[in-house]
Formats: structure tokens, C-alpha cells, sequence
């Protein structure tokens, strides 16, 4: 169940999204080929949705919303297979991340961070490791879970008039 303030997060990042030109989508659905990186192995075909994915210019940028130090460290999946990935969080808490060097640090060397005040506004706090080569399955992958996600958006909002 999401608290009002990963909502509100949300709402904030399809904002300034769509605001500088780009493509957002929330709860991307998202199937594992091989790898997903960071010595972890999935399944071929295990299903999982990532938070947010935002394309521009045919790069993706992943991102995995977290409202605090706890839900950071839980045993969700957290999903960077993107262009670019990000863990986006209330800056309060990225200043911490950072500050105290938190394990999450250490697990996730290439993923940036991106803290939020609260209203409209992201400042990225740590930048990522940019991938400029994605592997091609997971470029489909990503789009197709895009266009998943959109079309049912539109289905339930669309449709209902």
C-alpha cells in the first residue's frame, strides 16, 4: 500500500516530467531476461514493476521511490536497468543517505540519488553512472512495459466517460 507521500512523489515526478518535454510512466511492468546487474540473478521471466521509468530521446531513466530509511533498506526489489538510475527520496533523508554513508551506498555504487522537497522540485544529490548501451532485450523490455503501462492508463481513465 503506498503512504500519500509516495503519491504525492509521484505526482510531483510526472510533472516535472512532462513539464521538460520528457515521457514518464509509473509502476512499469518489467520481465527479467537474465541479469539485472549488481551480481544479483533472476529468473528468466519473473515479472516486477519498477516505480517510475522516464524516456527521453530513446534513453531510459529507472527510478525506485523511497519515503524512508526503512523502506530503503526492505527486502523490495529495487530495479536499475535503465540509462540512467535513480533511488528518489524526500531530501531530507538523501542528505542522510549521503551523509552517513549508508550501506545502500556501497550495494548500489552506480545509482544515483535524487532528493525532493516535498512540492514540485528534484535536486539530484548523487549523480548515477550513466549507461550509455543498454542491452537491447532489456531497451524492448522497458518500452513494451511502457506502452503496457500507458495503455492501461488510459483504458481506466479514458474509457470511464
Amino acid at each position: 500500500m503506498k503512504t500519500q507521500q509516495t503519491k504525492d512523489m509521484e505526482q510531483a515526478l510526472i510533472r516535472d516530467a512532462l513539464r521538460k518535454g520528457k515521457h514518464p510512466a509509473l509502476e512499469v511492468p518489467y520481465i527479467h531476461t537474465i541479469d539485472i546487474g549488481h551480481g544479483t540473478y533472476w529468473q528468466e521471466g519473473q515479472w516486477e514493476y519498477i516505480d517510475a521509468v522516464i524516456e527521453e530521446q530513446g534513453m531510459f531513466t529507472c527510478l525506485e521511490l523511497k519515503v524512508s530509511i526503512s523502506d530503503l533498506h526492505s527486502k523490495a526489489v529495487q530495479s536499475y536497468i535503465g540509462s540512467r538510475n535513480y533511488m528518489v527520496c524526500p531530501m531530507d533523508m538523501a542528505l542522510k543517505v549521503i551523509q552517513k554513508k549508508d550501506p545502500w551506498l556501497l550495494k548500489y555504487p552506480t545509482v544515483g540519488i535524487m532528493g525532493w522537497d516535498g512540492k514540485d522540485s528534484f535536486k539530484i544529490i548523487k549523480r548515477c553512472k550513466i549507461k550509455y548501451r543498454i542491452p537491447t532485450n532489456d531497451w524492448i523490455t522497458l518500452a513494451k512495459g511502457m506502452i503496457l503501462e500507458l495503455s492501461n492508463y488510459m483504458k481506466e481513465n479514458l474509457l470511464k466517460k
